[in-house]
Parts: structure tokens; sequence; C-alpha cells
């Protein structure tokens, strides 16, 4: 019979051993790749797995949570960490921890679906700090996945990498160049845009002098939060990182500065909308960043009301200051420029200039309920 000879068997067991080398690299921890070899297909990395309708995260890789997240068009985002076996990051209190080469963060946007919904799904709007991972894995019948970013850390530094999710929910495939989506979301429709890869700087360039990117959630007043695990119980991040040896020199916990949590906290409005402020726009409006020039700062660690824009006029008036002549006029949300491009949607003055198309209503509220509260005048 054909088929039946030693050749043909010499074939029959390559292939066993090829399916068998194949699963085990499956099985196998995340896939490093050099900056010359990126591959086209997110799986490749070995971060995730879409495998009986669930996108399953590996069992070496780390989810984390932000306490305040960044506002991405009401995006939901899937975090994740990895590091090299046997590397770890040391703990800095106000900048974001220094991983070590070889570390790779993600993060995975997607929207819920309504159940409701037939043909073209409807996605709908959750509270920022939903999550729709359970035990490592989520369901994909219940989200549409659009995108995930990656930040690699090279022996040259980080770079960053956008790969967008197909209709079918099986891959994600790298696109250098970005990527704009008509999306659904509620009863509006909206462009969401995928940055390319140069547009990733905009953000993740903490320091103009240096031109080099780095990370932004990952430092500790972010991840300085309870989270849920396996069984619901609520344990401290940061302490998780340091159990699972990812961290080293991990202070006392009264020492640890921590942003209030967005919709959760029973924090002051001051502390809540400077959390927002701090994650929105601090990365850009900080010294050395690209907003360092406007003379505005929104970081976290500023405490100078005029450099928090208190009867700051801006450095060049135009169609940003939207007519109106201090970032912030106390009692005065409605003619204080920071409120005015928090709700622009309008290209060249909305703020952020980028990663988002949509206004985020409560974020606005909670800014201008804090502008309203400020007493004063700038006379």
């Amino acid at each position: 019979m054909p088929g039946s000879g030693p050749a043909a068997r010499f074939v029959a067991v390559a292939a066993l051993m090829l399916s068998g080398i194949l699963s085990s690299c499956q099985d196998s921890g995340p896939h490093l790749f050099d900056s010359q070899n990126y591959p086209a297909q997110l799986s490749a990395w070995q971060l995730l797995q879409v495998r009986d309708g669930q996108l399953e995260l590996n069992d070496a890789i780390l989810p984390y949570e932000l306490a305040t997240p960044l506002f991405s068009d009401y995006a939901l985002k899937l975090r994740t960490l990895w590091m090299p076996d046997g590397s770890a990051t040391r703990y800095r209190d106000n900048e974001p921890f220094d991983f070590p080469v070889g570390s790779i963060i993600s993060k995975t946007f997607y929207y819920p679906i309504d159940a409701n919904s037939t043909d073209t799904p409807r996605l709908v709007q959750a509270s920022a700090n939903t999550s729709y991972l359970t035990d490592g894995s989520m369901p994909l019948d219940a989200v549409r996945l659009i995108e995930t970013r990656l930040l690699v850390r090279q022996d040259s530094g980080w770079e960053a990498l956008p790969y967008v999710w197909n209709e079918a929910q099986t891959d994600a495939t790298l696109q250098i160049t970005g990527d704009i989506q008509r999306l659904q979301l509620e009863d509006s429709t909206f462009a969401y845009v995928v940055p390319n890869r140069n547009e990733c700087a905009s953000c993740h360039v903490l320091d103009q002098n240096t031109g080099d990117l780095s990370p932004i959630g990952p430092a500790a007043r972010h991840l300085n939060r309870l989270i849920s695990q396996n069984g619901g119980k609520q344990r401290k991040q940061l302490d998780s990182w340091q159990q699972r040896g990812w961290l080293t020199d991990l202070p006392a916990a009264e020492q640890i500065p921590a942003n209030s949590v967005w919709g959760e906290s029973t924090d002051s409005i001051e502390q809540r909308a400077r959390a927002y402020l701090d994650i929105n726009c601090g990365h850009c409006h900080q010294p050395g960043g690209s907003g360092d020039t406007s003379g505005l700062f929104l970081h976290a660690a500023e405490t100078s009301a005029m450099r928090l824009g208190v009867c700051k006029p801006p450095v060049a008036a135009g169609r940003g200051a939207g007519g109106h002549r201090f970032s912030i006029l106390p009692g005065h949300p409605e003619q204080s420029i920071l409120s005015h491009r928090i709700q622009s949607s309008e290209t060249g003055v909305l703020m952020p200039e980028l990663g988002r198309s949509l206004v985020h209503d409560a974020g606005l509220e909670l800014v201008n309920a804090w502008i309203a509260g400020q007493a004063g005048d700038c006379d």
C-alpha cells in the first residue's frame, strides 16, 4: 500500500514530533523577539491565546490594574506584565518602575457587547474599572477586542508596537502605521484611532531631552491599590508583585504614594480630580514632557496653584483658549481653558490631543466640580 513504507513512517514520526514541539511552544512562556524580527501576528509572542471562545493569558504573565486609568473613548483595558525569569524591577516613589531588558508590557483595548444586539455587535459603555477577566481568561462572546499595544524593553530602550485584532477575534496583526475604525458605541458612531508607532512617542516620551520611550501606568501611585484575585479575595497589588519576585525594595505601606481609585473612592473631589488629571495629562504636562513649554503642570507631584493653572494665562492664545483668559478661573469652570479643552472634540482644541475622539462626560464633570469648588479670583 502507498504510504506504508519506511519513508512514510519517518514522515509520520516527524509530524508527531513537530506537533509535540509546537504544542510545547504554545504552552511555554512568552517569546521575546529582537527589534529586527518582530512578528506579524500577536499570537507569536505567546502572551495571549484564543482558545475555546476565550482569550486566555499565559500563566507566566501577570495582569495588573491602575487606580485611575487613562480615558480612551470608553474602551476597557486588559493590562499585563512579563519579565524574564530571575529578573525584577526596583521600587521607585514617583517615576515609573525601571523594568529590566526583556520585559513586555501589553495593553488590550476592548468594549463590552450588548447581549441583545444582532448582526453588527452594539458596543456599550462600562465603568472604567470594570474587568471581564476571570481567572486568567475573558469570554469573547461578551466583548469586542480592538487592539493590543506592546511596550518591549530592548537593550536600546523601550519600543512600541500596535497590533489590531481581526473581526473573528482569532489574532491581531502588527499595524506600524496605525488604524482607524468606525465603531458604534451605544447609539452613536465614532472614529476609533489606533496610533501609529511614531505617535506612541507623543505620550510615552516623558523627557523630551532624552527622547526615550517609557511606560506611564506602572508607577507606585497608580499601582498602589487593592485588587481581586482568584476566589474574590482582595489583596494589595504591589505586595503581589513583591511576592512573585518581580519587585524589590518595597517600603512600608504608609510610605507608598497612592492615587484615588476612579469611581470607587471616598476621597475628596480635589484628590479624585488630581488623580484624573495626573493619568490623563500629567505625562505631557510635567517638567521635561511635551507640554513643558505651556507652563501648565498637571502631574501628581505639582503643588503650585499657578503651575496647576489657577489664574494662569495661556502661553499662546488661539482657538484652544476658547476666548478665556485663564487655565483655571476659580469657581468658574465655564470660563476656564482647562474645562474648555476637556469638553472639546475638535482637532487642535481637544486635550489630550491623541487617544480620544469622544468627550469623557464623567471626567469633565469631576474636573468642573473641582474648579467650581475653588475660592478666590484672578484680579
